[in-house]
């Protein structure tokens, strides 16, 4: 008779279990197909390539791992030498947290995807220039001559450029590597991760101990990532450093584009049109252009230096249009200066007022 009630109990508990399951998976069905129909419904021109996409989540990956291996190794010293070695133990064996907190909707913030998204944008495009848009000899490459210069000022700034490069690389390909985030997205990231961390550790009666290792871990990590120098920040020293004039400007451009140096001409063009890193970027990793043409135009460019950057771009991305370009070149050049400077006054205001003009037109 015990038998038949144990059964029972079993086959009761397995039954609960299983409509537990199946409404679970209805709601992720509904998550699966509601993802699904918001991917087919977006442009063409809105979706990201399988190349942006495996090199995106390679970085976020990374980008997680590392903020992940900071605050888990301090934490874990810091409780095992105030007497608390099993939940060390607990901590030091959880898995990743990197899935946990992508589901729960850590990369869904609009500033740190973006940031992330622009990141790997630039240096996919940066990768595809052709090595070469003009003959230039024998010479070394521009930021090892720049490196090299007499200007001890531009020498520091180039010398620090490369090497937030080769950490910027590291990330990017999906290496754990220190990660230069500014701030605020880098603490957003550390304290997710403290709180998955967290979550999968039995602390019981610790729980208290093992939040306040994880706090000071996070604090620690927080404060230690402000003597990075972020990749973006570097390259615009460096432009400031040499602070090219007037004529000397499209020369720069062309070099920078023709060493692969995308961020650097990125910084180029923010230094000589007084606008925002990031608001370049969004304008060199558009496939459309006219935006990142006209801010040229605005910079006086010729015509030469306006072909030779637009075909370097088409070279890279395909998706952009090159007989359209090579059509549109006589729009751009009919484009003055000073028309060129009214039409991108806008740019140039206060990065919210801008973004909420833009939110207020999309709406209409």
């Amino acid at each position: 008779m015990s038998d038949d009630l144990l059964d029972t109990r079993d086959a009761d508990a397995s039954a609960a279990y299983l409509l537990d399951h199946v409404a679970a998976a209805e709601r992720a069905g509904h998550r699966r197909l509601r993802a699904a129909a918001d991917h087919f419904h977006l442009p063409v021109d809105a979706r990201i390539d399988d190349r942006t996409a495996a090199r995106l989540d390679a970085t976020m990956r990374a980008t997680v791992a590392s903020v992940e291996a900071e605050i888990r190794d301090h934490a874990v010293r810091l409780l095992t030498s105030r007497g608390q070695p099993e939940v060390a133990q607990g901590l030091r064996m959880v898995p990743s947290t990197f899935g946990r907190v992508r589901r729960a909707g850590l990369f869904r913030d609009p500033a740190l995807f973006g940031e992330l998204f622009a990141r790997v944008r630039l240096d996919t495009i940066a990768r595809a220039l052709p090595t070469m848009v003009i003959e230039v000899g024998d010479r070394p490459t521009m930021i090892a001559r720049l490196a090299q210069a007499s200007d001890r000022l531009v020498s520091a700034a180039a010398i620090a450029m490369l090497a937030a490069q080769a950490r910027r690389g590291s990330v990017i390909d999906g290496g754990v590597a220190a990660v230069d985030l500014v701030r605020p997205l880098h603490a957003r990231i550390a304290w997710w991760v403290a709180a998955a961390l967290r979550e999968s550790v039995p602390a019981g009666e610790a729980i208290g101990a093992l939040d306040a290792a994880l706090a000071e871990a996070v604090r620690r990590a927080i404060d230690m990532q402000g003597e990075l120098v972020p990749l973006e920040i570097a390259a615009m020293r460096l432009a400031q450093a040499i602070d090219a004039q007037g004529e000397e400007v499209p020369a720069l451009l062309t070099e920078a584009i023709g060493d692969g140096r995308l961020v650097l001409f990125v910084a180029f063009v923010a230094r000589a049109s007084g606008l925002a890193f990031d608001r370049v970027r969004d304008l060199v990793t558009d496939i459309d252009g006219a935006r990142l043409w006209v801010v040229l135009r605005a910079l006086a460019t010729d015509r030469a230096t306006i072909a030779r950057i637009g075909f370097a771009l088409t070279e890279a991305e395909p998706l952009r249009d090159i007989e359209q370009f090579a059509d549109r070149i006589d729009s751009i050049m009919a484009v003055t200066p000073e028309a060129a400077r009214v039409a991108l006054a806008p740019m140039a205001l206060d990065a919210e007022y801008h973004a909420a003009m833009l939110a207020l037109g999309s709406a209409e």
